[in-house]
């Protein structure tokens, strides 16, 4: 891109690409907070519909311009970045691998893990398709099931049961091909909306029952969470631009007049009147009223039939036949859709359940331009970036300090 001072071997690189936005994101891996981010970048573009690229021409311009403000905000390049995939791509099935156990002393390592996980992997990969993301379910340490990582544990054989997340070779190919377009080497990608739930939903909140909305413009991803495990992964095909298209029809006004309505006055299902809104005389609402001639009354007939139907699709997904248990950690709400006044308030009504929209602790780091839901996937993905190369670190460190012991060991011996 335009800037190629370097900084370290620690960056790490992340991109969101939304239906409207794309966010670029460059980081720096830090072994206190995860992911330190340098640079944050941001375009538009219409491209994208329903997750699958219309305009590669518009996707990559819009990659691009995001890459370079980002590099000049880090003043750095841009390493190689991890890129999120919607939930519309992704299918998963769910697999058992195991491994045995023949060293002296059956300890179980890293590498041990590993091999159980491939096993699993190997049994039933849909053709056509690539796994991106695994969640473990289950440890299994000579047939008894345990609740941490067996790492360091004695056994004979260890299985493992695991979820794997696919996606259709045909749509990486084509995202990689748009990104190389653009300039933007591809390091990997990631499921947005896994990537979001590692980052905003705690321990806790997943083994009582939690639901991840992230709400965008064209789309909305869903992920249940029940008993501590991923239970649903949905995406919708309906977003906030569906709330400005049908205010655009409806009231006969710009789609652009319709997008900072929503921004703006969001839902107001209880308001009767411009009065009920405590407009000022030199409010910019209501100059933006008087200006668009608007009637409040049909502008709410038409925006809530729109967002209950947007909270509706949510919640027949999060009662679809077959799944029980409860939620008691309610829903945590991100993306851009978070923003929009009342949406969450409406989604508590009609769900019966507590919505918390409130800001992510680990988007504070962020630019103050920046910091807002709608970066949520972004900051997610370059921190799950940064933890893989941490953990990388870590075991590379690991076994130099065994080989360490090890020479050391040899050394006495040949002096001796």
């Amino acid at each position: 891109m335009g800037v190629t001072q370097l900084k370290g071997e620690g960056l790490v690189a992340a991109l969101d690409i939304g239906t409207s936005k794309v966010a670029a994101i460059i980081a720096e891996a830090d072994t206190v907070a995860a992911a330190k981010v340098l640079g944050v970048g941001t375009s538009f573009h219409r491209g994208l519909h329903r997750g699958e690229i219309t305009d590669a021409d518009a996707v990559a311009k819009a990659v691009m311009e995001a890459a370079i403000k980002a590099e000049r905000m880090a003043q750095t390049a841009m390493p190689p970045a991890i890129v999120g995939i919607p939930g519309s791509f992704c299918s998963s099935f769910t697999a058992r691998g195991s491994a045995a156990i023949k060293r002296p002393g059956h300890r179980i390592h890293a590498a041990d893990v590993e091999r159980a996980l491939d096993a699993a992997a190997a049994m039933a990969i849909p053709p056509g398709r690539r796994i991106v993301d695994k969640l473990i379910h289950t440890y299994l340490l000579d047939g008894q099931r345990i609740t941490e990582s067996p790492i360091g544990l004695a056994g004979r054989r260890l299985e493992i049961d695991v979820q794997f997340i696919t996606a259709p070779l045909t749509a990486l190919a084509e995202l990689v091909k748009c990104l190389g377009q653009a300039g933007v080497q591809v390091d990997g990608v990631a499921v947005q909306c896994l990537a979001t739930a590692r980052m905003v939903l705690a321990p806790s909140q997943i083994e009582l029952g939690v639901v991840l909305v992230d709400l965008g413009a064209g789309q909305t991803d869903i992920a249940v969470f029940r008993n501590g495990q991923l239970d649903t992964l949905a995406c919708l095909p309906v977003g906030t631009d569906n709330l400005a298209r049908d205010l655009s029809a409806g009231l006969g006004i710009f789609i652009e007049q319709a997008e900072q309505l929503v921004r703006e006055l969001g839902c107001t299902a209880a308001l009767k009147s411009l009065a009920d809104y405590c407009l000022e005389e030199d409010s910019p609402r209501k100059v933006l009223f008087e200006n668009m001639q608007i009637d409040l009354r049909e502008y709410n007939d038409v925006f809530m039939a729109r967002a209950e139907e947007i909270w509706q699709l949510v919640q027949n997904h999060i009662s679809r036949e077959g799944t029980g248990g409860s939620l008691p950690a309610g829903v945590r709400l991100v993306g851009g859709g978070a923003l929009v006044p009342g949406m969450a308030a409406l989604g508590e009504q009609l769900l019966g359940m507590p919505i918390d929209a409130a800001l992510p602790e680990k988007l504070k780091s962020l630019p103050e331009a920046c910091q807002s839901p709608a970066y949520a996937a972004a900051v997610a993905l370059a921190e799950d970036r940064a933890k893989s190369l941490i953990e990388l670190q870590t075991v590379s460190t690991s076994k130099s300090a065994s080989l360490d012991v090890l020479w050391q060991k040899v050394r006495g011996w040949l002096k001796s």
